[in-house]
C-alpha cells in the first residue's frame, strides 16, 4: 500500500480509475518531472503492487527527456535570483554528515509519504551536490525554494531574504512532519526519529524570580538554534555567558511585587549547536542596520547544561558580506568532507554560490570576525577537556 500518497491520506490502494488514465489509455500530456520521481519512489518503498504500476513506470520513462545542460563544478550551487541566503544555508546543513545520514537511513519511511516533499527535495539537492549538471541544480533549488514558500510565503519572490530566517523555516518545517512520518513508520513496523530533533534540538529553561517574595516560575523552550547578542571584542563564549546573565523584568507577582529577574540556562545540549549572532537591528526610524562589531570566533567551545558538559568544534559559518542591513551577500565556510576528526587537516571550503575555494578553519576565524552570522558547532565524542583560552559555560 502507498500511505499518504497522491491519492490522499487513504491507506487503501487506488481504484481502477486513475489520475493518469482514461479508458485504459495514457493521458497525452506530460506532468512535472519531480512528480514522477515522487511516484517512482513511493512505488519503490511502499508495500503494494497494482496492475497500474507498470504503466506508471512507462509514463515516467517517457517523461525523462535527454538534456545537454551547461556544466557547473562539483559542490557549487548556482544563484537563481538573489538566493545566496538559501545556498549558504543548504551548504551548512549538508556539512553536517550525521544529520544527512539520519535522513538516508530512514529513506523508506519518508519516501512512502507523498507529503514529505521537503525532505525529498532536500535529499535530491544533497545527491546532486557534486554533480556538474547546473541545469538540474537550478531546477532542484527552485523546487526546494517553492516547497518552503508554501508554508513560508515570504520566500516566494526574488527578493533578498535573511539566511537565519530561512534556515529556521527549513528546520521547523521538517520537524513538523514528524507525527505523520512516525505514524507511517509504525504502520510499516519500524520507527522514525526526526533528524532535526535528534541532532539540532535542545531545551532552554527560563527561571523568573520575584524580587519581593522570591517566588519562582519555570518555563522551558524547545529550540533548534540560539540567538545571541554581540559582545564587541568578545568571543563566542562571552556571548553565551551574557545570555546566561540575570535580566530584570517588569512583572506583577501575586504578592504585589512588580519587579522580577530572569535567568536562562541550557537544560539539554544538542549534537550540533547552531548559534545565530544578532548582526541586524532597527534604528529609531525603523530602518534595518547592520552591526559590524568584531568578535573572536572560537574553534572549540565548552558548553555546560544542567545535565552534562560537552566540547564543541566549529564546522561551518554562514557570513553576511556588506555594510547595509537591507542588502548584502551570504557565503558559507565549511569543513571539507574529507577532513576526518581523528586526523584533522584543517581543510575547509568557502562556498560562494557557484564558486568554491579552499581555505582553513584558522583563516575563517580570522577573516569572518565582522561578518559571521550563523555558527555551527559539532559536539565531540569522548572526554571534554578545557582547551587553552576556552572558558566552560557554567549553568550555576
Amino acid at each position: 500500500m502507498i500511505i499518504n500518497s497522491v491519492h490522499g491520506s487513504s491507506r487503501e490502494a487506488p481504484q481502477e480509475s486513475s489520475l493518469f488514465y482514461h479508458q485504459d489509455e495514457v493521458v497525452p500530456f506530460v506532468l512535472d518531472e519531480e512528480l514522477y520521481e515522487d511516484l517512482e519512489q513511493a512505488i519503490k518503498y511502499s508495500r503494494f503492487t497494482t496492475p497500474q504500476e507498470t504503466d506508471i513506470q512507462e509514463l515516467i520513462s517517457v517523461s525523462h527527456q535527454a538534456k545537454t545542460p551547461p556544466t557547473a563544478g562539483s559542490g557549487r550551487f548556482p544563484n537563481i535570483g538573489q538566493t545566496c541566503y538559501m545556498n549558504s544555508s543548504l551548504q551548512s546543513l549538508l556539512t553536517l554528515e550525521n544529520f544527512v545520514k539520519d535522513f538516508q537511513r530512514q529513506k523508506q519511511v519518508w519516501c512512502s509519504a507523498f507529503d514529505a516533499q521537503l525532505i525529498r527535495k532536500f535529499m535530491r539537492i544533497r545527491d546532486a551536490r557534486t554533480s556538474t549538471d547546473s541545469y538540474n541544480k537550478m531546477r532542484l533549488l527552485q523546487s526546494f525554494k517553492g516547497e518552503i514558500s508554501v508554508k513560508a510565503p515570504e520566500f516566494r519572490g526574488c527578493e533578498q531574504n535573511d539566511a537565519h530566517e530561512f534556515l529556521t523555516s527549513i528546520l521547523n518545517q521538517i520537524w513538523t512532519l514528524s507525527p505523520l512520518l512516525q505514524d507511517i513508520a509504525a504502520y510499516m513496523g519500524t520507527g522514525y526519529t526526526c533528524p532535526v530533533e535528534s541532532n539540532l534540538v535542545f531545551r532552554v529553561e527560563n527561571i523568573r524570580t520575584c524580587k519581593s517574595c522570591g517566588t519562582q516560575s519555570r518555563r522551558q523552550e524547545v529550540l533548534t538554534n540560539l540567538s545571541l547578542d554581540l559582545v564587541p571584542g568578545g568571543c563566542v563564549g562571552d556571548m553565551i555567558q551574557e545570555y546566561h546573565k540575570e535580566t530584570m523584568l517588569e512583572y506583577k507577582c501575586e504578592c504585589g511585587g512588580r519587579t522580577s529577574c530572569q535567568r536562562s540556562y541550557f537544560k539539554t545540549l544538542p549534537k550540533v549547536l547552531i548559534l545565530h549572532l544578532k548582526r541586524f537591528c532597527f534604528t529609531s526610524s525603523y530602518k534595518l542596520r547592520k552591526v559590524q562589531d568584531s568578535i573572536k570566533l572560537e574553534r572549540d567551545l565548552v558548553v555546560s547544561s544542567k545535565e552534562d558538559e560537552a566540547c564543541y568544534s566549529l564546522v561551518s559559518v554562514v557570513s553576511h558580506l556588506g555594510n547595509c542591513g537591507e542588502a548584502g551577500h551570504y557565503i558559507c565556510d565549511g569543513v571539507h568532507p574529507d577532513d576526518h576528526p581523528d586526523e584533522p587537516s584543517d581543510h575547509w571550503l568557502t562556498f560562494n554560490d557557484a564558486e568554491i575555494s579552499g581555505t582553513t578553519g584558522g583563516s575563517v576565524c580570522e577573516q569572518r570576525k565582522q561578518t559571521a552570522y550563523i555558527l555551527f558547532y559539532k559536539k565531540q565524542s569522548g572526554e571534554c577537556l578545557v582547551l587553552e583560552g576556552s572558558t566552560p559555560e557554567s549553568f550555576h
